[in-house]
């Protein structure tokens, strides 16, 4: 057999990346303990197809999220995506026990989720811009309000404390701030969309690119990026010309609105003694569309990406015919990992995982250094 035929049946599509024994095992222990952290906390394990149907996707989203989707045809001719998220297949399961009467629902997930990727995998894991990754998360349906989303904020604070994961920060926002933050300074409504994608992005010189040529042409305040930059829930309210401006539109309610659900929980925060490590940065924006409310990310050294995500989402599930307000948030299990053994575990070969596979390290047991310190089992 010719190199060049070996080569051939040895390519993966772009984007796939193969696990091998010890980065399989150190992924499986992951998986297992944040799991464990979430059932101790109320949360049952579920699981649900890799398929779904497209406009199942698409509801309470807009069109261009489906861009990067992986979509086929099943032998019905309806269109399939393979699952890009988890959130839209949680609601979709738990409508049907809502609409029956349940008022509460605390599901976790240890899921594959999947996206078209122009990236190698080599790259792809570590830039948020998986063809394939892992999500392991939880979704709470049926309750509102900031104890609530103080409550999910803290559920991830203590599993990255169970995994003994060192410098990451928690950064948090509002889904409906920014967007009506920028409409009451006097844009309209389809630039401000367009500025918030590119806060999605993180795409800062093209805002200000858009808001330089805004400000010229018509007067617009060209500063609104460094004003959402400096307000924190934290440390102060809204300055009164601010909030008495916000007032008078109704955009600018909208703002206020936010900003008041963004006050309570960093007062909930701040009481129950979990805002050590969250910071507020009002310019982040999550690229998902169905978030209504509180929104955050965690942030650690090695990842080159956030390694949880989550938010609330209170209109998703009316779309499913079921109203109920909802939050939930994610790990990224493989950046996760590669923040855990920085970035060892990206790049662990075959021979590796094979020759430590009767070891301490694949069992999960803490390993000790050399100068006689126990180190973390990752």
């Amino acid at each position: 057999m010719s190199i060049d035929m070996q080569q051939r049946w040895a390519d993966r599509p772009l984007g796939m990346r193969d696990v091998y024994p010890q980065q399989a095992r150190r992924r499986r222990q992951l998986e297992s303990k944040l799991l464990r952290v979430f059932e101790q906390n109320g949360f049952e394990m579920v699981s649900c197809g890799l398929l779904e149907y497209v406009d199942t996707l698409l509801r309470g989203r807009a069109s261009s999220e489906a861009e990067d989707w992986l979509r086929m045809v099943d032998a019905t001719g309806r269109t399939v995506v393979l699952r890009p998220e988890m959130t839209p297949s949680i609601a979709r399961m738990a409508a049907p026990l809502l609409a029956a009467g349940t008022k509460e629902i605390r599901w976790s997930y240890a899921e594959r989720v999947y996206r078209r990727t122009n990236d190698p995998a080599s790259l792809s894991w570590a830039s948020g811009k998986a063809a394939e990754s892992t999500q392991v998360g939880v979704e709470w349906i049926g309750r509102a309000g900031a104890e609530a989303d103080a409550d999910v904020m803290a559920l991830c604070q203590a599993a990255l404390g169970a995994l003994e994961l060192d410098g990451w920060q928690m950064v948090a926002s509002h889904a409906a701030f920014a967007p009506a933050f920028l409409e009451a300074h006097g844009i309209a409504p389809e630039t401000a969309e367009s500025l918030t994608l590119c806060l999605a992005r993180g795409d800062y010189v093209g805002f200000r690119g858009v808001m330089g040529a805004l400000s010229a042409a018509t007067g617009v305040a060209d500063d609104v990026l460094d004003q959402l930059s400096t307000l924190n829930p934290l440390a102060a309210d809204l300055p009164e010309p601010l909030q008495h401006r916000f007032a008078e539109s109704e955009s600018g309610r909208r703002a206020l609105s936010a900003w008041r659900e963004l006050r309570d929980l960093a007062a909930v925060l701040q009481r129950r003694g979990l805002a050590d490590r969250v910071s507020f940065d009002l310019t982040l924006v999550r690229d998902l569309t169905y978030y209504t409310g509180i929104v955050f990310e965690v942030f650690a050294p090695g990842a080159g990406a956030p390694i949880a995500l989550g938010g609330r989402y209170d209109d998703l599930l009316v779309q499913f015919g079921t109203p109920a307000p909802a939050i939930g948030f994610a790990f990224e299990a493989e950046r996760l990992l590669t923040a855990l053994t920085e970035g060892e575990w990206l790049h662990e070969a075959d021979e590796r995982g094979a020759g430590s596979a009767g070891g301490a390290e694949s069992s999960g047991r803490a390993r000790t250094t050399a100068s006689g310190e126990e180190a973390s089992p990752w």
